[in-house]
C-alpha cells in the first residue's frame, strides 16, 4: 500500500465546534501549507497546523495544495495565540491572516513600473528626531512610544528605523489607521525605497491584494527584505525576518477589530515582535490611556516629540458655547466667528478644514439653554433618548428615567438631540460660500479615487474648503490649511460609555493639529454645548498630561480599564424578552464566580440589528485568564464575548 501522511487542518470556512480535522494525503506536505479540503459537499481553503498519527477513523485526502510555499512559522504560532489570546476559533483567525480568493484562477495583472529608490530625505534631523532615534538605538527595551505633537516629524524617524531594518536584510510593517492616510505614507516611503514597498488595503480589488499578497509570500521565500504599508490586515503579511513594526496613530480605535476575532492590533503587534525579536514603535500625538500605563510602569520605553518641525506652536483653540444665541447670525449650524475665519482665509488664498464628529449622532439630549446632560447615577455615563419608549436609558447597567419635558437642571424647555451629518453642512457651506472650492471625505464618499483626487487638489491649492469626519482627523500634512472648525465636538462625548472623554480630546487634539503646518500658525474652533468639560478644555490648549492624568485617576476609582480587565457579553434574541431573560440568567450564574464583576445586563446602545435584539452584560476582573475561560464557555450559539473591548457600547 501506498505509503500516506495524516495532518490537521484549520478549515477557514467553518463554524462548527471543532477547531481541526484530520485528512490524508499521499505527498508529504509542510506544516503552514495551503490546501483545499472536501467539507461535507463543499471544497474549502485550510491550513495545515500539524502532522499526526493515523486516525481509527476513516479520512479524506487532502483535494490540492494552493502555492508553493507554507506560511511562516512565526504566523503559525501568532496564529495559535490569537486564538487563545481571544477564545476565538482557528478558523476564524486564519480567515483574517489569509487573503480571500486564493483558490481563484488568476490572470497576470499589469504591473506599475516601480519607483527607484531615492534614498532618505536629506533635511537634517530636528534635535527631538535625533535624540529620539538615539534613545531608542541604545534602549534596552524592544518597544518604544514615540509621543510627538503633530508635525513633529514621526514619520521621519520611521523612515530612518526602516532604513535601519532593511540595512539588516529585516523587513517592516507600517500600519496606518485610515485609508485616507495610505496614499501619503506610500508615497513618502515609495520615494526613499522604491520597488520594496508594498501597500494593501481594503480598496484595492481581491486581485490586487492577492498578487500584493503573493509577492510578499515570494520575497519571504527568497529572504529579501520588504516594507509593508497598510491597515491592521497587512500585520499578517508574511515577511522574511521581520525587523520592526510601526503602529502610526496607535491610540485610534480603528486598530480593534469587531468582527471575530475580536483583537486588536496593538497587542497582536507586541506578540508578532515578540515572536520575531523585533522592534516594536507606537506612535501618537495623543497615546491611548492604555500605552500610557504601560510607559509609566516602565514595560515600554517613552520617548518624547515636543517641538514641531517648522516651529511654529499650535494654537490655542477658541471654544464656542453654542448656548449663546448671539453666535448664529447666518447659519443654524456654523457660528459667526468660524464664518468670518473662513472668509477671511479664502481671502487669502488659504484653506480651512471642517470637521464634524459624527460618533453617536442623536445618541443623547441636551438642553439648549443651560447645556445639562443627564448621567446615570450608578455609572457617571450620558443616559440614552429612546424615542420608542420615550426613557432616557444607560445601557451600561439598565438604569432608567422617564423622559423629561423640561430640563431639570434649569427648567428650560429647549431640549435638542444632538447629531447633523457632513452632507447638511456641506450644503450649508455651499450657501454660505457660493463662490468656494468645497470637498467632502466620509464613509460615504470614500472611494480610493475620490480619496487621491481630494488629496491632489488640496496640495496643488485647488480646494478652498474640506469638510470631513475622522477621515481627515489625523495624519494628514497639508500645509495650506490654516483655519480648523469643529462644527459639534459633543457627539461622541456624551456617548454613554467609559472612553467617550478620551476619544473626545483625542479626535479634537489630532484635528487642531492639522493647522499650523506651513509657513504660519493656524486658528482652531470648537462648536460646543458644553464649554467647561474637562475634555474641551484640555483639546483646545493642547494639555494631554493634565487630562490624562485626571481621566486615569478616574478609572482607577471607578475599576475601568487598563487597571482592571473587561468582557463584553453579548445575547442575540429573537425578542427582547428571550433576550433579556437569557441574560439576566447568565449573569446570575457568573455572579456566583469568585473574582467577577458582573455589571447589567441591559438593551445594547443599539438593540435591534439584524431581526434580532441584543443585550449586553459587562465583567471586570483582575485576572484576564478569568474573562478568557468565561468566553470560551458560552451558553450558546446565540452569545459573542469581547476581550478588551475599546468600548461598552
Amino acid at each position: 500500500m501506498d505509503k500516506r501522511w495524516f495532518y490537521l487542518v484549520v478549515p477557514l470556512a467553518y463554524t462548527g465546534s471543532a477547531t481541526a480535522f484530520t485528512y490524508q494525503s499521499e505527498t508529504k506536505l509542510q506544516t503552514g501549507q495551503i490546501v483545499q479540503i472536501p467539507i461535507a459537499r463543499r471544497q474549502v481553503i485550510g491550513v495545515v497546523v500539524m502532522e499526526t498519527t493515523e486516525p481509527t477513523f476513516k479520512t479524506k485526502p487532502i483535494t490540492n495544495t494552493l502555492g508553493n510555499s507554507p506560511v511562516p512559522d512565526e504566523l503559525l504560532a501568532l496564529a495559535s495565540w490569537i486564538a487563545e489570546y481571544y477564545a476565538s476559533s482557528p478558523s476564524s483567525v486564519w480567515s483574517n491572516i489569509l487573503p480571500t480568493g486564493l483558490d481563484v484562477a488568476r490572470r497576470e495583472l499589469a504591473i506599475k513600473s516601480p519607483k527607484p529608490a531615492g534614498g532618505l530625505p536629506t533635511n537634517p534631523l530636528t534635535k527631538d528626531q535625533a535624540a529620539a532615534l538615539a534613545s531608542i538605538r541604545s534602549s534596552g527595551k524592544s518597544s518604544h512610544l514615540i509621543q510627538g505633537v503633530t508635525g513633529s516629524g514621526k514619520t521621519r524617524l520611521y523612515m530612518e528605523l526602516a532604513s535601519e531594518s532593511i540595512s539588516d536584510g529585516k523587513s517592516v510593517i507600517i500600519l496606518v489607521p485610515e485609508i485616507t492616510l495610505t496614499p501619503q505614507i506610500v508615497s513618502q516611503f515609495e520615494d526613499a525605497f522604491g520597488p520594496i514597498v508594498l501597500a494593501s488595503h481594503s480598496k484595492l480589488t481581491q486581485a490586487t491584494r492577492h498578487r500584493i499578497w503573493t509577492e510578499a509570500m515570494a520575497a519571504a521565500v527568497e529572504n529579501k527584505p520588504r516594507i509593508i504599508i497598510g491597515p491592521r490586515s497587512c500585520l499578517f503579511m508574511p515577511v522574511t525576518r521581520l525587523g520592526l513594526i510601526v503602529i502610526d496613530e496607535c491610540h485610534e480605535s480603528s486598530y480593534k477589530q469587531e468582527q471575530h476575532p475580536r483583537y486588536n492590533a496593538v497587542a497582536v503587534a507586541a506578540k508578532r515582535s515578540k515572536l520575531n525579536n523585533a522592534r516594536l514603535i507606537l506612535g501618537s500625538a495623543t497615546p491611548g490611556l492604555g500605552e500610557l500605563f504601560l510607559a509609566e510602569q516602565g514595560r515600554i520605553e517613552h520617548i518624547f516629540l515636543n517641538h514641531r518641525i517648522n516651529e511654529i506652536p499650535h494654537a490655542k483653540g477658541q471654544i464656542l458655547d453654542l448656548r449663546n444665541k448671539e453666535l448664529y447670525k447666518s447659519s443654524k449650524y456654523i457660528t459667526q466667528p468660524i464664518i468670518d475665519a473662513v472668509a477671511a482665509t479664502i481671502a487669502e488664498g488659504r484653506q480651512t478644514l471642517l470637521y464634524l464628529n459624527r460618533r453617536g449622532s442623536a445618541s443623547s439630549q441636551v438642553c439648549g439653554t443651560c447645556g445639562h446632560i443627564t448621567n446615570c447615577p450608578n455609572c457617571n455615563l450620558p443616559l440614552t433618548f429612546h424615542a420608542d419608549l420615550m426613557r432616557l436609558i444607560c445601557h451600561h447597567c439598565n438604569y432608567r428615567i422617564s423622559n423629561p419635558a423640561v430640563c431639570p437642571e434649569c427648567k428650560g424647555m429647549d431640549l435638542k438631540l444632538l447629531g447633523g451629518g457632513t452632507k447638511r453642512i456641506e450644503s450649508e457651506v455651499e450657501r454660505l460660500f457660493p463662490g468656494a472650492r468645497t470637498a467632502r471625505l466620509d464613509r460615504d464618499s470614500a472611494t480610493l479615487s475620490h480619496i487621491h483626487a481630494v488629496l491632489r487638489d488640496l496640495k496643488r491649492g485647488d480646494l478652498d474648503i474640506l469638510i470631513g469626519t475622522q477621515m481627515i482627523a489625523k495624519g494628514l500634512d497639508l500645509p495650506a490649511i490654516d483655519t480648523v472648525g469643529v462644527i459639534g465636538a459633543d457627539t461622541m462625548l456624551h456617548l454613554p460609555d467609559y472612553t467617550a472623554a478620551e476619544r473626545t480630546y483625542q479626535l479634537l487634539s489630532q484635528v487642531s493639529g492639522r493647522t499650523g503646518r506651513g509657513d504660519r500658525p493656524g486658528q482652531i474652533f470648537i462648536q460646543t454645548y458644553t464649554p467647561e468639560h474637562p475634555a474641551i478644555l484640555a483639546a483646545s490648549t493642547g494639555e494631554y498630561d493634565r487630562f490624562a492624568q485626571s481621566e486615569l485617576n478616574e478609572r482607577r476609582a471607578l475599576r475601568y480599564p487598563p487597571y482592571v480587565y473587561l468582557l463584553k457579553l453579548t445575547v442575540a434574541m429573537k425578542t427582547s424578552d428571550a433576550a433579556k431573560l437569557e441574560a439576566q440568567a447568565f449573569a446570575k450564574s457568573l455572579r456566583t464566580r469568585a473574582g467577577l464583576t458582573v455589571i447589567g445586563p441591559a438593551p445594547a446602545f443599539i438593540e435591534t440589528r439584524g431581526g434580532l435584539y441584543h443585550w449586553v452584560t459587562t465583567i471586570k476582573a483582575s485576572s484576564r485568564s478569568a474573562l478568557v475561560d468565561v468566553a470560551k464557555n458560552l451558553p450558546g450559539p446565540h452569545w459573542t464575548a469581547d476581550l478588551d473591548p475599546i468600548n461598552l457600547l
